[in-house]
């Protein structure tokens, strides 16, 4: 199952908490992190660095397909969704949740971020996007809830998983996809 969800939900949260959950974002597919081994995961976020790769989105879409092949739970940047929506469509899968959080929601995101320890340049870039990607996001949630949960405050990832059957109950996730 593939789970995209919006910054600050708790992606690498809840695949540090649960073995059958994967974070492609905690990996180094992209980025050469050499130079900034020193600084934590949230604290490169939106730190420059060279890219590992040029076909990097391409070794990470085969690896978050191999993985779900391997019965695991995916969680993908919010960002990767419309390329792997396509591939979705290609391949057939359409076992797929998006997670977003409700639009009013932006200023307790700020605070998460922060928090969380990430720079300024990242916190900017996701605020820039708040409004277009949550409202669209939300709009949609209104004719496809069982493929778009939008979260409350202080709710997270972890409020809606069930490790056991490795789906997320709360948000109706289905298998099958209402056609866009």
């Amino acid at each position: 199952m593939f789970v995209f969800a919006f910054p600050g939900m708790g992606k690498t949260t809840l695949a540090n908490s649960y073995s059958e959950v994967v974070d492609l974002e905690l990996s180094d597919i992209k980025y050469d992190n050499q130079k900034v081994s020193h600084l934590t995961k949230e604290e490169r976020k939106s730190t420059k660095r060279p890219i590992k790769d040029k076909h990097y989105k391409k070794t990470y879409t085969d690896q978050a397909f191999s993985l779900d092949e391997q019965g695991k739970t995916v969680l993908v940047a919010l960002n990767f969704f419309l390329r792997f929506w396509f591939l979705m469509l290609v391949s057939g899968r359409r076992n797929f949740h998006i997670f977003i959080p409700h639009p009013s929601l932006r200023r307790e995101y700020r605070e998460r971020y922060i928090k969380r320890g990430n720079n300024q340049r990242f916190i900017s870039e996701v605020l820039l996007i708040w409004y277009p990607t949550t409202i669209l996001f939300w709009l949609l949630s209104k004719q496809i809830p069982q493929v778009i949960t939008v979260t409350q405050s202080q709710e997270t990832l972890e409020d809606h998983y069930c490790p056991q059957a490795a789906i997320l109950p709360k948000a109706r996730v289905i298998k099958e996809v209402v056609a866009f």
